[in-house]
């Protein structure tokens, strides 16, 4: 019997900004006024229960107050890559959307449920330096197979170890940012995108202006089109479906202008923020709201 309390997936965790040249792109997040953390390799479990084995893929991560924003990229050719070359051949930028759960193994089963082809729960780790001296970050992960959520790698994550990963040290930016607010994807058919995320998120979208929002507990998932993604921000598409867009909360955007215009980061002053293109963050589009 499932704990229909434990097995809700209902909070924006995490996004993953895949990467070409990991460096290069913490430096681009750096003049973009964030700090982040260290970079870090990971090591995981390569099929549900296997043994943990070092992995050929690492990342800086962004720490906000509530969320992340992870930048991964490849830095040891000789290990599992985690299929990220296979991600930037569509392109660089957001392709992992990871939403919260209490307990995976409960969210894992209650996907199963739902006709999901959920693989089971997969654990993930990876070294962390802390105040107290090295620490392991766990984690664990229920993926749904790229043929059943083509916008991205969508994975529920339940964190074993949050106090590795939100360290104060880490929680305060230039940029005054606070909080990972929203993920924009743009698809063809969203009328049924939408309704296989009502199925994963167990609640109902609410829609405005061809666009359909989920209200999490924490943070928001919008589904749009093409169309309306060129209208309402400007951004044509490379190809679809396309994980477009991250929206940032700030203390205050006239901070977050202040920096931009001292790194000379181009921006765009929208009535809904100051958008960042995609070509001065890696890939993503990044928009800081307050």
């Amino acid at each position: 019997m499932i704990d229909r309390k434990r097995d809700v997936i209902d909070v924006l965790d995490h996004a993953a900004v895949m990467v070409r040249d990991l460096h290069a792109s913490a430096m681009a997040y750096r003049r973009l006024g964030f700090s982040l953390t260290p970079i870090s390799q990971h090591s995981g479990a390569l099929k549900s229960g296997d043994e943990v084995v070092q992995w050929g893929c690492g990342n800086y991560c962004i720490m906000l107050q509530k969320g992340y924003l992870e930048l991964l990229g490849v830095i040891d050719d000789n290990l599992y890559d985690n299929k990220i070359p296979q991600s930037l051949e569509r392109y660089e930028g957001i392709h992992i959307l990871a939403f919260g759960c209490m307990d995976c193994s409960a969210a894992a089963e209650h996907l199963a449920e739902q006709g999901f082809g959920v693989n089971g729960v997969h654990f993930l780790a990876r070294s962390l330096d802390t105040p107290f001296g090295e620490r392991r970050a766990e984690f664990n992960l229920a993926r749904l197979p790229p043929e059943e959520m083509p916008e991205g790698r969508v994975l529920a994550i339940q964190h074993l170890t949050p106090q590795y990963l939100w360290q104060d040290r880490y929680l305060t930016h230039s940029n005054g940012a606070i909080a990972l607010d929203e993920i924009v994807v743009c698809v063809e058919e969203p009328i049924t995108v939408v309704r296989r995320y009502e199925k994963y998120f167990g609640k109902p979208a609410s829609e405005e202006f061809n666009s359909w929002n989920f209200t999490l507990r924490q943070g928001n998932f919008v589904i749009t089109t093409p169309a309306t993604l060129l209208k309402k921000f400007d951004i044509n598409p490379p190809t679809t479906p396309y994980a477009a867009a991250i929206k940032i909360k700030t203390q205050g955007l006239k901070t977050t202008r202040r920096i931009l215009e001292k790194n000379n980061v181009v921006y765009t002053e929208k009535k809904y923020g100051l958008q960042v293109a995609a070509a001065e963050a890696a890939g993503a589009n990044i928009i800081f709201t307050e």
